[in-house]
C-alpha cells in the first residue's frame, strides 16, 4: 500500500501537467510571438511606474522576512544579535534567489545555512529561522485564501455551482489553521507533533509571520495587477485569487520559478478576461520585474559576500602565528 502511495504525487502532477497543456493549446492556437511582444510594450508608462513602487516596496518585504525566525531564535537564547543589514542580506538573498533555482524549500534552506553559519548562528538557532521563514508563504496563503472566501467568494475563480456559503464555511476552515497556530504559539512554549515536540515562536512572533507574508503575497500580486489591463470584473481580490493559485502550484512543482506552471496557471484564469496575448505581455513583465530582476540583484549581493568572506578568510590564515 506505501508502494501505491509514493505513486500518487506524480501521478497527479502528470495529470495536472496533461490537463494544464490541452487548456494552453486550445488558448494559444491562435496566438503569435509579435502579438505576445506588442502587448508587452503596450502596458501603460504609469502603470510601469506604479509596479516600480510597488517592486520596491517588496524588495524591502523580501530583505525583512527572515526577522521573525531570528526574533524566535533570539528568545529561545540560541541566536546572537545580529546587525540588520546582515538580517536583510540573507533574507533577500535567500528569498529572490530560491525562486529561480527551484525546490525553494531547500534551496532558501541552503542559502540561509550558509549565511547564518558563517555568522556564527548555532545550529539551533538557524533551524528556527529556516522553519519560520519556510512556513510563513502557506500561512500566508491560508490566511489570505480563507479571507476572501470569508468576505467575497465571488471573486474566488470556482466552478458556479458552489454555493456562497458553502465557499465561506471553507475560507473559515482555511482561516482556522493560521489562527489555532497563534493560539497554541501564544499559549506554550511547544507541541507534540507525532511523537515528537516543536518549539513554538509565541503569539507576537507568529503574528508577525503571518502579517509579513500576507504583506509580501499581497505586495506582489499588485505589481501583477498594476501591469495587467484595466478590464470589467478584473478586480484586484479576483487577481489575487488567481495569483495565490498560480504561485502555489508553481512552488508546488519545485521548478525554477515555477516555470511553465505559474504562467499557465495564471494565463488560463485570465483567459476569461483577457485576449491571450494580452495576458502573457502582462505575465512576461511581470517575471521580469518580480523575478529576474530581484534574483540578478541577489545574485550579485550573494557573490559579493562569497568574496569578502573569501579575502578575509585568507587574510586571517595569514595572520595566525
Amino acid at each position: 500500500m506505501r508502494r501505491y502511495l509514493k505513486l500518487l504525487p506524480p501521478v497527479f502532477g502528470l495529470l495536472l501537467l496533461t490537463a494544464i497543456a490541452l487548456g494552453l493549446h486550445r488558448i494559444l492556437a491562435k496566438v503569435g510571438l509579435g502579438e505576445i511582444l506588442a502587448a508587452f510594450l503596450a502596458t501603460p508608462f504609469w502603470d510601469v511606474v506604479r509596479a516600480v513602487g510597488l517592486l520596491g516596496g517588496s524588495f524591502c518585504i523580501m530583505a525583512t522576512y527572515d526577522l521573525p525566525g531570528v526574533f524566535f531564535a533570539r528568545r529561545a537564547g540560541i541566536g546572537p544579535c545580529l546587525p540588520l543589514p546582515n538580517i536583510g542580506l540573507a533574507s533577500f538573498c535567500a528569498y529572490a534567489l530560491s525562486h529561480i533555482l527551484g525546490a525553494p524549500a531547500l534551496t532558501a534552506a541552503a542559502i540561509r545555512l550558509r549565511f547564518y553559519a558563517h555568522w556564527e548562528v548555532p545550529p539551533g538557532g538557524i533551524a528556527r529561522i529556516v522553519a519560520l521563514s519556510a512556513s510563513s508563504f502557506t500561512l500566508g496563503v491560508l490566511t489570505l485564501l480563507g479571507g476572501l472566501l470569508l468576505l467575497d467568494p465571488t471573486s474566488v475563480p470556482l466552478p458556479s455551482s458552489l454555493a456562497p456559503p458553502l465557499l465561506r464555511i471553507v475560507g473559515a476552515g482555511l482561516l482556522a489553521v493560521p489562527i489555532a497556530y497563534v493560539i497554541a504559539a501564544r499559549g506554550r512554549e511547544s507541541v507534540a507533533l507525532f511523537g515528537k515536540r516543536i518549539a513554538l515562536p509565541g503569539g507576537r512572533i507568529a503574528l508577525a509571520q503571518i502579517g509579513l507574508s500576507c504583506l509580501d503575497i499581497a505586495c506582489a500580486c499588485a505589481i501583477l495587477h498594476a501591469v495587467l489591463p484595466a478590464v470589467p470584473g478584473l478586480s484586484y481580490p479576483r487577481t489575487l485569487s488567481l495569483y495565490l493559485g498560480a504561485f502555489a502550484a508553481g512552488a508546488l512543482s519545485g521548478l525554477p520559478g515555477g516555470v511553465g506552471v505559474f504562467d499557465s496557471v495564471l494565463l488560463l484564469g485570465l483567459a476569461g478576461f483577457l485576449a491571450p496575448a494580452e495576458a502573457l505581455g502582462a505575465i512576461l513583465l511581470f517575471r521580469v520585474m518580480y523575478f529576474l530582476v530581484p534574483a540578478c540583484l541577489a545574485g550579485l549581493c550573494y557573490a559579493g559576500h562569497e568574496l569578502w568572506a573569501y579575502i578575509k578568510g585568507g587574510r586571517g590564515e595569514k595572520n595566525r602565528p
